[in-house]
């Protein structure tokens, strides 16, 4: 069952076999806590809003579209959520503390020297996220590090293809620009 696509899985919960609805958390229990992460930047929050948002996932999951990827319905209710949370419960001006994706290591044959400057760039990376509006930071997320097509993260944020295409070439740009890489009308 480890192999089986999330629509197999699904359709299999739906019958009955609810224990299964344990591998869907396991694959996708990461990227949601992500997100919920980088909206309350507080780990015990974050694990809440998790553990809240697989519920709503269980309890809609009869409505979910057996035509369409899983990933994408899961997120939509993931940033729903997020954003729900972050009406009610955000503190303004706060900045990322931590980001926790997967960031690959540096190889094993590289020097201390490349390796600290590879975490400094890292670090500089989430920097130039932070700066970012939260939906252009999802955006970007979705597209660059879940590899997401353009089409998929329209439906999430329901807007059009290529309303989510410029919102990423600036978010893109006003990154470049925060680091070091350009100019940029309207960035400090």
């Amino acid at each position: 069952m480890n192999n089986a696509s999330d629509e197999t899985l699904v359709q299999l919960v739906l019958k009955g076999e609810t224990q299964l609805f344990a591998k869907i958390v396991e694959r996708y229990e990461w990227p949601v806590y992500n997100l919920m992460y980088r909206y309350c930047r507080s780990e015990q929050e974050a694990d809440d809003l998790t553990q809240d948002v697989f519920l709503r996932v269980y309890d809609r999951l009869s409505s979910f579209n057996r035509n369409r990827r899983f990933f994408p319905w899961l997120y939509t209710l993931a940033v729903n959520r997020a954003n729900d949370w972050h009406r009610s419960n955000a503190a303004r001006g706060t900045k990322l503390v931590e980001l926790r994706w997967d960031i690959p290591e540096a190889e094993v044959s590289a020097d201390q020297e490349e390796k600290m400057l590879s975490q400094e760039e890292v670090g500089n990376l989430y920097k130039a996220l932070d700066e970012l509006p939260d939906v252009t930071r999802e955006m970007i997320m979705l597209r660059y590090q879940q590899e997401l097509p353009v089409f998929e993260i329209a439906g999430i944020f329901k807007a059009s293809e290529s309303a989510v295409k410029m919102r990423i070439a600036r978010g893109l740009a006003k990154m470049k620009v925060f680091l070091g890489g350009g100019r940029h009308e309207g960035m400090e």
